[in-house]
């Protein structure tokens, strides 16, 4: 083999390996911002699930019963995978007031989706203005 041939042989082998590792970490990192949207997808569905039907006071839409907190399930199965989550609700009554978290703690080694909502909080026959916060995370 001439000096050509392995220098030609050698670029070939470099531009390769290149391709196979830009290739590598583009799926990589493909993956990991689909986790990422499937992640905000469940947290939004969880949310919405939670402030028009499950805590719900009398079926009416954003006004959340705070009696329903207690025995709320805070894990869910969305598209095949478990999520768990915790459940805040922060009012304004003569000063903020927190219900909650419930729910288990949040992991440290998994990756969290967070989202917040405005909503009513119907308590001591008053409707008070309320934030509904969600942390979910894959089981």
């Amino acid at each position: 083999m001439t000096l050509t041939q392995i220098l030609k042989t050698l670029i070939t082998c470099i531009l390769v390996i290149s391709f196979l590792l830009v290739t590598v970490s583009a799926y990589q990192q493909h993956r990991a911002i689909s986790k990422l949207a499937e992640l905000s997808d469940a947290t939004t569905a969880i949310v919405t699930s939670l402030s028009v039907e499950e805590l719900t006071y009398e079926n009416n839409m954003y006004i959340i019963d705070p009696a329903k907190l207690e025995s709320l399930s805070t894990r869910r199965e969305l598209a095949g995978e478990n999520f768990d989550f915790q459940v805040t609700v922060r009012y304004e009554a003569g000063g903020e007031r927190v219900l909650g978290p419930y729910g288990s703690t949040p992991p440290d080694d998994r990756t969290i989706g967070s989202l917040a909502v405005p909503c009513v909080l119907y308590e001591n026959a008053r409707f008070l203005p309320a934030k509904l916060s969600v942390m979910a995370w894959r089981a």
